[in-house]
């Protein structure tokens, strides 16, 4: 079993992106052999009310049984934006979304915010995971309308300590330097620090000295499917020296236990 902690539907606007659509998004899973996803909708990103984004998402997933047993969905908010909490409320109470998505170098605000530290509480309060994908796409690869900004762990460290309890997953970054600024305060606070290695070098056991440093039960995977091929993903784990039991926790072990599933 396999479930991806990291897709998206919905459009990009820097580029043709196919299979961005459930349909699409499920064609390219059974293609990889994935059996679930975590997905939020690109759109919520960039409308300027990012809730209609997410209302969006639960409509297209709902629209399909497959969709639904398939597709976790992951709530997109801006804490900076009138009715934020509203929303939130909304999307895990009413829409049944799994994870909130933080986007804060495309929304312009520091996670330390006073209104992005309650936006985590209450997601510690009420279970939910935060997924903080550090990037989109390579920073050498954007348009030049996109942020030239990046998650990094100095955005990150300080709210980890203001938010003792929230469990958060980071993604398609340099995630193996986060993981070793973080490690101190990462194991001083209640809350898990996941991480996936989608950006991790195949080379020179670089992910099995990752998975070892970071340990198994604090890795995922994920893909950033449609936006990035996921076949350099399974080339990490089959070249791997890590053990069977290991790559299932990292496979869908870790996920299914995070989410509740």
């Amino acid at each position: 079993m396999i479930i991806d902690v990291n897709t998206y539907i919905g459009h990009w606007p820097f580029r043709q992106v196919l299979d961005s659509t459930p349909e699409g998004l499920i064609n390219l899973m059974d293609k990889s052999g994935i059996d679930m996803a975590c997905v939020s909708n690109l759109n919520a990103i960039f409308y300027r009310n990012v809730q209609d984004g997410n209302e969006e998402l639960a409509y297209q997933i709902g629209a399909d049984k497959e969709f639904k047993d398939r597709l976790i969905p992951f709530a997109i908010i801006n804490p900076l934006y009138p009715g934020w909490k509203k929303d939130f409320i909304h999307c895990i109470d009413d829409l049944g979304m799994k994870g909130l998505e933080l986007y804060p170098t495309y929304h312009q605000y520091n996670l330390t915010h006073e209104n992005a530290v309650e936006l985590l509480n209450m997601a510690a309060e009420r279970g939910i995971p935060v997924h903080l994908p550090c990037a989109i796409e390579n920073i050498r690869q954007r348009h030049w309308m996109d942020t030239k900004e990046d998650i990094t762990a100095e955005s990150v460290a300080q709210v980890l300590s203001l938010c003792p309890n929230t469990d958060f997953i980071i993604t398609n970054g340099p995630t193996s330097t986060i993981a070793g600024k973080l490690a101190t305060l990462s194991k001083n606070r209640q809350g898990k620090v996941l991480y996936d290695f989608c950006r991790i070098d195949l080379l020179y056991f670089n992910f099995d000295n990752f998975v070892k440093s970071v340990g198994a039960d604090n890795v995922v995977f994920g893909s950033v499917m449609p936006l990035q091929y996921v076949d350099t993903q399974f080339a990490k784990l089959y070249f791997s020296k890590i053990s069977n039991e290991d790559k299932e926790k990292i496979m869908y072990k870790n996920l299914k236990e995070l989410l509740k599933l």
